[in-house]
This record gives structure tokens, sequence and C-alpha cells, in this order.
């Protein structure tokens, strides 16, 4: 069976809960893998910094960056876990000003120069939410920023792979269909997608701001062909990644934000995420669903949970023990289900 894994953001926020307390309990749980988010990152290299007396990080990469990263890498080991990928690489791709592009860049590959010291070998790219007319969702400008980042990716020994996610509120590009198109045009081996039960099903499916929840009557049938058409187009070895989160059911429903500047699933996304199957907290998002599609496609590789709520803000010392459990619980019945139910269907074969 694949590996299990976990954002560190979905084990408490990074302002009260540290990195380690969370690893801690993360192993306890039975996780194989952490994905390692941005935000703690930051934290435990400035606080190891700090600790250790080195003068502050100006930028992935530098010395300063590269002991964090060691110390960080000695830890996770300690706990019998790897980093299984860093995310997200914000904002990195479709901008118009070359500066902006060499800033991009620059930045991206100080994250890059990181990586083997962290043990991993895996970086998740999303889809911009900067605007135009900073950014351009042309085609051939992100399919070339995101080859060069692949191609740079490539260089480090061992090769890195990258993996583009549509963020569901991204400026240009939300759908998973908008994130393969890209990752086709740049035609890399070392890129693919990674595919977010939340991201699709929150924009192809739900919607917080009706009583049914959803966006139509014909949601299920437009999900089922979304559904076929993802194991029909996209291999199985250009998944590099699975991130499963369930949603909650809003009642009564959530109020539109005033401010047009703020994506209208941004807000239900950041605070009412949960964990797969939690039916007794209001999940209801066919979960199930996207997960056989994945199973379809002859993905192999880890399943990997990545939920925002805001109980991860709470400040009670127990929070990632008590996350850490509740996740592991709804990730194992969420794999084992769909792996039941796809190897009882009649096997399909791709024309």
């Amino acid at each position: 069976m694949p590996s299990l894994g976990i954002a560190s953001l979905s084990l408490g926020s990074f302002e009260h809960h540290s990195l380690p307390a969370k690893l801690e309990a993360a192993s306890k749980a039975g996780f194989h893998n952490i994905e390692l988010f941005d935000l703690d990152w930051w934290a435990f290299r400035d606080s190891y910094a700090q600790v250790h007396g080195l003068p502050p990080s100006t930028q992935d990469g530098d010395s300063t960056s590269r002991f964090a990263a060691a110390a960080l890498a000695t830890l996770v080991q300690s706990f019998g876990m790897e980093i299984s990928c860093w995310q997200p690489l914000r904002n990195f791709e479709g901008f118009v000003d070359e500066e902006d592009t060499r800033q991009s860049r620059a930045f991206a590959k100080g994250i890059l120069d990181i990586l083997p010291i962290l043990g991993t070998t895996l970086i998740l790219c999303c889809t911009t939410s900067t605007p135009a007319p900073k950014t351009s969702g042309d085609l051939d400008r992100c399919a070339r920023d995101l080859a060069w980042l692949a191609d740079e990716a490539a260089t480090y020994d061992p090769p890195i792979r990258v993996m583009y996610e549509g963020l569901s509120f991204g400026a240009h590009r939300q759908r998973w269909q908008d994130a393969w198109e890209v990752v086709e045009k740049a035609n890399r081996p070392n890129l693919g997608i990674c595919l977010d039960s939340f991201n699709t099903l929150a924009l192809e499916w739900a919607d917080p701001y009706s009583p049914s929840g959803t966006l139509s009557a014909d949601v299920d049938a437009k999900l089922e062909a979304n559904m076929k058409e993802l194991v029909e187009r996209v291999p199985g070895n250009k998944i590099f990644f699975y991130q499963v989160a369930d949603g909650r059911f809003m009642s009564p429903p959530m109020t539109p934000p005033e401010d047009p500047s703020i994506p209208r699933i941004r807000p239900w996304s950041r605070g009412n995420r949960l964990f797969p199957l939690e039916k007794e907290l209001g999940a209801y998002l066919p979960v199930d669903k996207f997960s056989d599609a994945v199973v379809r496609t002859g993905y192999a590789g880890p399943w990997s949970l990545e939920v925002f709520n805001d109980s991860l803000s709470d400040k009670d010392e127990k929070v990632p023990e008590q996350h850490a459990s509740r996740a592991m619980k709804g990730l194992k019945a969420a794999m084992a289900d769909a792996f039941a139910r796809v190897a009882t269907e009649p096997k399909q074969h791709k024309l």
C-alpha cells in the first residue's frame, strides 16, 4: 500500500506549535512522511539560528539555512520519518516583468538548494494567485517558467522532481486540467502534477454559500465526467503526489466576502477543511469519487493530508497529537476503501 503522509501545517499553526512537536505527533500516529510547509520551515530555521548564534538567514540556500536544514533532516530521521516534499512554491510563474521573473527564479533556486540537505527530492509549485496585469495566464509563458524550474531541479544530485498544482483560487489556473496542460506543454520528465481532492471538489462540486452546499443539481454527473477525463488523460506516473482533504458543510451558508479581491473559495478553504470521513464534524465532499479516480490512473505514490482549519490555531499543546490521531484514522480508512472499491471493478484499459 502507498505510504501515509501529512502536511506539517495540518498539525497546528506555526505560531503556536513547534515543528518538533508536530513531527513527534505525526510519528506517534504512524505517519511515514511529512510535507514541509514553508511557514513551518522558516519558523524552524529562524529559531535554530537564534539558538545556535547563527546570523539570520536572508535567503534560503545561505549557510544558516543549510545548517538548519541538516539539523531538521536529522530530527525527522530520529522520528523514523521522511520529508515527502517542500511546499508550496507560491506565485512563481507567469510574471510579465523580467525583474519579477528573475526574483521568483532566484527565490526558487534557494529553495532547491536546501532540498538535498533536507533529504527530499520533491517540490510543490502551486498556480500563481498574483493577478493580472502583473502576471499572465499565457500557456507558453507559464510552460516556459515551469520548464525552467524542472530543468534547474534536474541538475541536482539526486535530481529533484517538480509537481504543479491547480490552486482553487489561482489567478489564472484553478483546475487540474489547467495545471496538466502546462505540464504537457513544458514536457519535462521530472515535471508532473499534484492532485488535491479539496481543491478540485471545492471548485467543481461544492458551494459553501448555497443552502444545498453544492453548485447545482447536476454536480454529481459533472464530477463523474471530470473524473473519467482524469483517468483517461493523466498517466499515474505523471501524478507525483495526492493530497487528501474533505470540507465542512456550512449551515447556515457562509456569507461571501465583500472584498472583491478575496477569492470566494478562500475563506472556506482556509478555515473549514476536514480530514477524510469526518462526517460527525460535517464532512460532505465526495472525496471517495476523487480517490477512486486517482487509484484508477495507476498512481502508486504517497497519500498525504493537507487540511487547513481554524482549529489549528488553538494554543492547546495537545493540538498536534489530537489532529494527528484524527488524520491517521481518516486517511487509513479512505485509502483502504478506495483500493477495495476499485479492486472490484472490471479492468479498464486506456485507448
